[in-house]
């Protein structure tokens, strides 16, 4: 078979989705292997089928082919199909209907043989029904690559109460959020970079009052969206805790969590951010403002200017404009305190129901070898990429390149990022675009640097599958509602919404992400 290639660009930085699963897991199926799975397949007689889950991002260029019949698609056939007498198909999923959809086919027992989800509540919702194959003697016998390829530490993220019920995706770039500013606004006010956040409160007032974008009244000297981009603010007015604290209290009854919202308020009342947030919910209004020039600076996923072509579309309205990444809020420590992903990108599981368990892991197995991890994440040579004088490949900036590279990332699903195995060329290597490599590699090391990550706990947290959308959307009320208020009302407004939201299950996650902090620490 005579393949074609692509190279296209995935956002690193993708926000991790949490959303509770509604329904109840159907019941197990029957007719698997002692080992949870199918029997060993040969390759006499007809080809079994493999069907693997993918995402639809919604994102085809017109021409190219559909998701199920990509370059990729066609090149694992190839390499990993034929030679094991297997026929892969692949099940798209809405992107941003992942949970739902997986729901709905894991209760009729429908689901693909290989899944995986962002969501930690629905991994562990999926665990707690039984839903899940075990795969740890899979891993022993199948998967001597895959294991080597992961390493101990992250394959210990998809144990479960002693029991390996997921297999961890590595993601290569922890960097999640960066502060980006308007570098041509500073330069024509004659001002430096912010370090502190006294620093970035008197950049936010020289903005407001001398509009050096010219936009006539127009200015938003930071832009913020409705539920996201001000952790890296809010965090740093985080008071010192200790781990059990950090681990096990909601967000916002952190000590320190009250100030940042204060201050938020605070430059909310004086006119500093952007007057329309709470009405923002799916951020268009914010990429509106940030793409026509009028926000001087934003907090973005770290490479969300590049990847969704923020800062291309921003040049093309205002050819002077330059985006510069800072790191202007410093904590009680001085440090520059944010928060990063987690080692583990997303969560691929078998369905109990699937008979394909020996596949699958033979599957992963296979694309964890680095020359496979290469072409997945490149293409051919000289049609989607090309290799620069340090030898870094770099896409291809052609019609035919962006057929073959559009989700191009989501084959090497093992992966989130490109992994050149080793630290500075994979850096280099996810700043492909070469117009913004400079930039791009500055928001990664910016988004990184005194990153904290998330608390993680190695059984589910029933509170948290409970009352994980009714928590997550009073938080949202809480963000807007306390923000927006008169400055005179915040206290006590934010005291009682706390309070409610302690009541309605925050206690309750509370209480048990403790214990299983302490039994952890065991």
């Amino acid at each position: 078979m005579k393949l074609k290639k692509k190279s296209a660009y995935r956002v690193l930085g993708s926000t991790l989705a949490i959303t509770l699963l509604g329904g109840t897991l159907a019941a197990c199926s029957g007719g698997e292997s002692a080992s949870g799975g199918a029997t060993d397949n040969g390759k006499k007689g007809a080809p079994v089928t493999l069907k693997i889950e993918l995402f639809d991002r919604g994102n085809t260029p017109p021409g190219a082919p559909p998701l199920t019949e990509s370059y990729f698609v066609k090149y694992m056939q190839e390499k990993f199909g034929d030679p094991n007498n297997i026929k892969l198909e692949f099940v798209t999923v809405p992107r941003t209907e992942e949970v739902p959809k997986l729901n709905v086919l894991m209760s009729a027992n429908e689901a693909p043989d290989m899944i995986f989800t962002y969501s930690d509540p629905a991994v562990q919702n999926w665990v707690k029904q039984g839903g899940l194959t075990e795969l740890g003697e899979l891993l022993n016998q199948y998967g001597p690559t895959l294991k080597k390829y992961l390493g101990d530490q992250l394959l210990s993220y998809g144990n479960f109460s002693g029991k390996q019920y997921t297999i961890p995706a590595k993601r290569i770039i922890l960097a999640s959020q960066t502060p980006n500013i308007r570098k041509d606004w500073l330069d024509k006010l004659g001002m430096q970079p912010p370090k502190t956040t006294d620093e970035f409160y008197a950049v936010l007032k020289a903005f407001k009052e001398k509009d050096p974008g010219g936009t006539g009244g127009k200015v938003i000297p930071y832009g913020i969206k409705y539920n996201n981009n001000i952790d890296p603010l809010v965090r740093s007015f985080w008071k010192k805790m200790t781990e059990e604290e950090y681990s096990s209290l909601p967000d916002l009854v952190k000590p320190g969590n009250k100030d940042g919202y204060k201050f938020l308020n605070k430059l909310y009342n004086e006119g500093l951010i952007s007057p329309d947030f709470a009405l923002d919910k799916d951020g268009k209004k914010f990429q509106a403002d940030l793409v026509n020039g009028l926000i001087g600076f934003s907090i973005t996923n770290t490479n969300e200017p590049v990847y969704f072509a923020y800062y291309s579309t921003l040049q093309k309205n205002v050819p002077t404009a330059t985006l510069m990444a800072v790191d202007p809020f410093t904590n009680f420590e001085g440090k520059h305190v944010k928060s990063i992903y987690h080692p583990l990108s997303a969560h691929i599981a078998i369905p109990k129901s699937s008979k394909r368990a020996v596949e699958v892991i033979k599957f992963l197995n296979w694309m964890s070898d680095y020359k496979v991890i290469f072409d997945l994440q490149n293409g051919t040579e000289g049609v989607t990429y090309k290799k620069g004088d340090d030898g870094i490949p770099v896409i291809i900036d052609s019609d035919e390149a962006k057929k073959v590279l559009y989700n191009y990332l989501d084959y090497s699903m093992l992966i989130n990022g490109k992994d050149m195995g080793d630290p500075e060329k994979t850096l280099k290597a996810n700043a492909a675009d070469p117009k913004y490599k400079d930039f791009t590699m500055s928001s990664i090391k910016v988004g990184e640097q005194d990153g904290q990550l998330p608390a993680r706990f190695n059984r589910p947290i029933e509170a948290q599958i409970k009352y994980n959308q009714t928590l997550g959307d009073k938080a949202i009320e809480i963000y807007v509602k306390t923000v927006t208020a008169k400055p005179a009302d915040f206290d006590k407004l934010y005291d009682d919404m706390v309070a409610e939201y302690m009541k309605t299950g925050g206690n309750e996650v509370l209480e048990e992400q403790k214990k299983a902090f302490q039994e952890m620490k065991k």
